[in-house]
């Protein structure tokens, strides 16, 4: 039996270690593992809280070949992911996603399907009004200060099909307060404007992604 139980701990944690090199499994263990549970630690989800290496599906880690630094990627056995950025001694999670959709084409899906993603919205516990709130919670838990950008712009995500509908989600864009209002409008086309995304969920009012977009690294501006 004590055999056993050290053959499946070895199982449980060597699909982790042969991710990497000794080098990408430092930075796991002392960068990913800490920032995650720091990050779930501030948006009030310590229920996802990863207690270590065994709780990880897989990871990446991309060092820069010009400079010291890294890009990084994981993913844990919950099925939330996160995207890494380290540079000049500083690591910061720009990217965290749930496994939730929030957005479905149903052209040709069937019938029953499209009945069941139809009641979701029956679930919707939020108006827009109750989710901005919501999401303006996280973005400060987050670290971001609402005087460095401009009013967040919020939308209902929905579904699309021969009929369409609304899903009990919602994304609200902060852009930072030096973009131009011009710019913001879909039909400008630059993506490449300083901003936050963030998703939140009118089931349990829990934050669903977040991404940091064309900011500077522990910072807004």
């Amino acid at each position: 039996m004590k055999n056993t139980v050290l053959i499946l701990a070895a199982l449980l944690f060597f699909p982790v270690l042969a991710m990497g090199g000794e080098k990408e499994g430092v930075y796991l263990k002392e960068q990913m593992i800490p920032l995650t549970q720091e990050f779930f630690q501030r948006i009030g989800q310590t229920n996802n809280f990863p207690l270590g290496t065994n709780q990880v599906k897989n990871y990446k880690v991309d060092y820069f070949d010009d400079r010291p630094g890294c890009t990084a990627s994981l993913r844990l056995t919950n099925g939330c992911s996160f995207m890494y950025f380290t540079e000049k001694g500083k690591t910061e999670i720009d990217t965290f996603r749930r496994p939730i959709k929030t957005y479905y084409a149903l052209e040709n899906a069937p019938k029953v399907k499209i009945e069941a993603v139809k009641a979701l919205n029956l679930q919707n516990k939020l108006n827009k009004d109750k989710a901005l709130v919501l999401a303006k919670k996280y973005f400060k838990m987050i670290g971001h200060k609402e005087e460095n950008f401009h009013s967040p712009e919020i939308i209902q995500c929905y579904w699309s099909g021969v009929e369409s509908g609304r899903l009990p989600y919602y994304e609200i864009t902060w852009y930072r307060k030096d973009v131009k209002k011009a710019d913001m409008k879909p039909e400008a086309g630059d993506p490449a404007l300083p901003r936050v995304i963030i998703e939140v969920s009118g089931i349990d009012s829990s934050l669903i992604s977040y991404d940091k977009l064309y900011l500077p690294l522990g910072s807004d501006f």
